[in-house]
């Protein structure tokens, strides 16, 4: 079985390579005495992904093409363009 927790640092090592590896070792070893023999859960965060996109397409694209772009109804942008 895969070791989750150790792909899951080691894509965290790779965004921050400043952090020390002395500082992964206690973050890996504080985490799995907090919850060892679980499986870790990962929310998708589907909303705020189609934020950030929104942002950035926003200024450029109309309504229908953002729409297009997230794979979502030009009356769902119009209602996350109320919310940025």
């Amino acid at each position: 079985m895969a070791d989750n927790l150790r792909e899951i640092l080691d894509i965290a090592k790779r965004e921050c390579p400043e952090i020390p590896e002395a500082a992964w070792a206690r973050i890996d070893l504080a985490i799995r005495i907090a919850f060892g023999g679980q499986r870790p859960y990962i929310a998708n965060q589907k909303k705020r992904a189609r934020l950030a996109m929104l942002a950035e397409l926003n200024e450029q694209q109309d309504a229908a093409r953002i729409a297009e772009v997230l794979g979502v109804s030009v009356r769902r942008v119009q209602q996350l363009k109320k919310i940025i």
